[in-house]
């Protein structure tokens, strides 16, 4: 039996072990608003003594939205992956049992 791993298989984990890497620097900043400065809507002034809502421009922030998305996607696309491999292997088992 070889111990060398199928391509397939090598980029599978690779890429798996990949995203959760993102994932898990993501984790964090998907909560929080961007670093950046951000002009108010109708001027690329910015705004001056009005009242500031962090929590709602934390909220609304479009690219924090943004990765919020692409991290939920990933955690989906982790857990399908598994569950499909899992269905597999499975089948594969039941085959070879026969």
């Amino acid at each position: 039996m070889s111990t060398e791993l199928p391509p397939s298989l090598r980029l599978a984990a690779e890429e798996a072990f990949r995203l959760a890497a993102s994932l898990a620097t993501a984790e964090d900043a998907q909560w929080m608003p961007s670093h950046s400065p951000k002009p108010r809507e109708d001027t690329t002034e910015r705004s001056k003594g009005e009242h500031s809502d962090p929590t709602g421009s934390t909220v609304i922030d479009s690219r924090r939205l943004a990765l919020r998305a692409s991290v939920m996607a990933g955690e989906d696309a982790l857990t399908k992956t598994a569950d499909y491999l899992a269905y597999v292997r499975r089948g594969l088992e039941r085959a070879l049992s026969r």
